[in-house]
């Protein structure tokens, strides 16, 4: 099912044709959860589709002609937190090659207005970016995110040593 489209992507739940392609990117399914193992994900899939009322995930592709139907990435969300009034964002382009193209910036714009229009108890979303990730930050800027400060040591790519990170949101007007 399309669940909002652009010039550049349209995002849609994901499918069974994509578990092949997303179990090669460890948190492309779910933040909390590694799901690298094909059957693990299929019980996932089969259990929630990979959307319930606290998290998600859908399938970014690619809208035009030439990129049609197909699976550039994935964004997540899930809830930010116990006494939060929001929600937490994460994506990811699975192809270096498709990076750079503004695939992602349209996505989490799409995104972010689709999870304020389904979610009225929710009045922020909120991006945990790693400091080393110069690009993931100039994209929460051009998206409308506002960078409000940096968490310490709260990476996720390097659980032995968590880099820092900044915190961005975007909050209902």
């Amino acid at each position: 099912m399309i669940l909002a489209e652009g010039k550049k992507v349209r995002l849609r739940n994901i499918g069974v044709r994509d578990l092949k392609a997303a179990v090669a990117h460890r948190y492309t399914l779910s933040i909390t959860e590694p799901l690298t193992d094909p059957v693990r994900v299929r019980e996932v899939y089969d259990q929630t589709g990979f959307w319930t009322k606290d998290a998600g995930a859908c399938a970014i592709e690619g809208a035009a002609e030439a990129d049609g139907g197909r699976l550039i990435g994935t964004l997540q969300f899930y809830r930010a937190g116990p006494g939060i009034h929001g929600l937490e964002i994460g994506y990811i382009l699975h192809d270096e090659d498709d990076r750079g193209k503004g695939y992602a910036s349209e996505a989490l714009r799409l995104f972010s207005d689709l999870l304020f229009a389904g979610n009225p108890w929710c009045h922020r979303l909120q991006l945990i970016i790693e400091t080393w990730n110069d690009a993931s930050a100039r994209l929460a800027e051009n998206c409308g995110y506002a960078s409000e400060g940096t968490l310490r040591k709260a990476g996720y790519s390097a659980p032995a040593a968590p880099s820092d990170c900044y915190v961005y949101s975007r909050v209902r007007d």
